[in-house]
């Protein structure tokens, strides 16, 4: 089954869903798939149709937001395009992308920390998987962005990619660190400088 196939799957999404909202009542570490069984209504069986072990379901729900930002980068493209320029909308999306900032309600810089800490072969060749998607997806946009005039053509969008993943997930754990919501507004600032290079030479 394929991830669009995956994530179009009502079922597959519920698990989601639900599972997020048990994230964010007991954290990473306390969830569980019995947690998740018991809250969703479905069997075991049918949680393991999808997923072997809840670190593996963490994986995939990061990926669903990828997928997400994905799409509403190209709604923001279609969008942009109709009326002849690539606004500053579409530039908000990828900050959002490659920079998501926490809050109440989201749970990816929760499960991303939660996963580094996992010390097993199966959890890393998730991060791996997440690392090679959010990567190709990142390159991917800026070439778009350079087809449209909006990037310079002399910036390597594949080591353009590397470098703001690197931010990215440094700035994941920076922001589970910061004590101060001066350091989250700098932070925020700081990246917003490095995606505005990517618009001037």
């Amino acid at each position: 089954m394929t991830n669009s196939t995956i994530y179009n799957n009502s079922s597959f999404q519920h698990i989601l869903n639900t599972t997020e909202d048990i994230i964010l009542e007991k954290g990473c570490r306390n969830t569980t798939l019995k947690d998740i069984i018991e809250r969703t209504g479905l069997s075991k069986g049918a949680i393991y149709h999808y997923v072997e072990s809840k670190d593996e379901l963490f994986g995939l729900i990061l990926k669903s937001k990828i997928e997400e930002m994905n799409e509403a980068f190209n709604q923001s493209i279609a969008r942009s395009l109709h009326n002849e320029n690539i606004g500053e909308e579409t530039f908000e999306v990828i900050s959002q992308f490659f920079y998501s900032r926490q809050n109440s309600k989201d749970v990816g810089n929760y499960i991303f920390v939660y996963l580094l800490s996992q010390d097993n072969e199966k959890v890393r060749n998730i991060l791996k998987e997440i690392y090679k998607f959010s990567k190709e997806t990142g390159a991917k946009w800026i070439k778009r962005g350079q087809e449209n005039g909006v990037i310079p053509e002399n910036i390597d969008a594949e080591k353009m990619a590397v470098l703001l993943m690197t931010f990215s997930f440094g700035l994941r754990v920076t922001q589970i660190l910061s004590t101060t919501e001066e350091e989250k507004i700098a932070e925020n600032d700081i990246f917003k400088m490095i995606i505005s290079t990517l618009t001037h030479n």
